[in-house]
């Protein structure tokens, strides 16, 4: 049995704990969009990714805060490591965790038993409320978590699946997003179980390899497996300016920062990245982003930074501040060492100083060393052991 304990409300919740008199009110954080909200501001139409200037007018009473990372994380540091105490495998993200209960049965009883005694365990040491959810799978798991909250506490089966599955949205199935939902919606296939009834083949014509996995999951099937080393997909890193920014070098730097923390990620995952984008938002509300194919894999933050500032050149044409930037990588698979051409030992140089630096920071922290274009962030933002202290660090993966 797969279990999935979500946090609720995570960043809203932690702030009214911290300051009681916001319970019970919208509360929102983020900048610049919303990051997370309460349940309360939720209730009134208020979702995440939505700019704050519509959420102030849809809801003008809402507590709009910035939000502090070093808080939030030392309370889901909290949360899983009682994760830890009851699952041998814990597979963690930023708000919440699965935990692989097989084996456990004989020590924890009734998984739904075991769920009551984490939850209430959570609550007694962080004082915050989690939603969890049960099934035979991850992806049942989740659904199960999502059917009760908050502070909710449910199972789904493999046999109530299809009953529970077939009526709902086809936009509520993991792995639905908004693209794939649209081309969906376009051939009137409008709930999971229509999107059951089409073939397989048809699928994967029509969204490629993720149509079979797709299909499985309109079924109640789900083959992830929870591992504390699951290479992701997709490495993003991504935040807003204290202030809309136009100077190049604090853009740059900014980007290089990004960069380095998305190559220091695909470094202690063991993996390369072949693909390198980048994105930005204006102040405007004008955006885009890019991506670019490289000639190999890389793990190095020179080439990451240099292909990311040339897709931001490209897209950033107009005078206008910038809101927002981003980097990412993507088509990761496992690094294979450089052997390097005639002459040209400067990859393999730049591998063995990152290295050296990776071991540095593992140490005293990401901040002990800043390089590159990233030292023009050097007195305009606050550091902390875990690097600079960004304005929105709940929208930084």
């Amino acid at each position: 049995m797969i279990m999935l304990v979500d946090i609720d409300a995570f960043f809203a919740q932690v702030e009214q704990l911290r300051y009681p008199p916001l319970r019970g009110r919208p509360v929102i954080v983020g900048a610049g969009v919303i990051a997370t909200s309460s349940y309360e501001a939720r209730r009134r139409g208020l979702k995440t990714g939505m700019r704050l200037s519509e959420a102030k007018r849809i809801c003008p009473e809402a507590v709009i805060l910035e939000g502090c990372a070093r808080t939030y994380r030392c309370f889901a540091e909290s949360i899983f490591a009682l994760c830890r105490e009851v699952a041998p495998s814990v597979e963690s993200y930023l708000d919440e965790a699965y935990l692989d209960l097989a084996g456990t049965e004989r020590f924890h009883g009734h998984p739904l038993a075991a769920g009551a005694r984490l939850k209430e365990q959570i609550r007694r040491v962080t004082g915050l409320t989690v939603s969890i959810g049960i099934g035979p799978n991850r992806m049942l798991a989740k659904m199960a978590c999502k059917k009760r909250r908050p502070d909710g506490l449910n199972t789904l089966t493999q046999e109530e699946a299809p009953d529970y599955l077939f009526p709902r949205p086809v936009q509520d199935l993991p792995g639905v997003g908004h693209q794939t939902a649209r081309k969906l919606l376009d051939l009137n296939i409008r709930t999971i179980g229509e999107l059951r009834a089409v073939p397989v083949d048809a699928l994967e014509r029509l969204l490629g390899s993720p149509g079979r996995a797709l299909h499985d999951r309109s079924l109640g099937l789900d083959s992830r497996v929870v591992t504390e080393r699951e290479v992701p997909r997709t490495i993003s890193r991504e935040t807003s300016f204290h202030q809309p920014a136009t100077d190049p070098d604090e853009i740059e730097g900014m980007l290089r920062y990004l960069s380095e923390r998305a190559g220091r990620t695909l470094r202690e995952l063991g993996v390369a990245a072949r693909t390198v984008g980048a994105s930005f938002h204006a102040t405007d509300d004008g955006g885009d982003s890019r991506v670019r194919t490289l000639r190999s894999p890389t793990d190095r933050d020179s080439e990451i930074f240099e292909t990311a500032r040339e897709l931001l050149r490209a897209m950033h044409t107009r005078r206008v501040a910038l809101h927002r930037v981003g980097v990412s990588v993507t088509n990761i698979a496992p690094h294979v060492a450089e052997q390097g051409l005639l002459f040209d030992e400067g990859p393999l140089r730049e591998s063995s100083l990152l290295k050296g630096m990776d071991a540095v920071r593992l140490q005293y922290g990401h901040s002990a060393l800043v390089s590159g274009q990233a030292l023009h962030l050097l007195g305009k933002l606050e550091q902390d052991e875990h690097g600079f202290v960004l304005r929105t660090p709940s929208l930084t993966k």
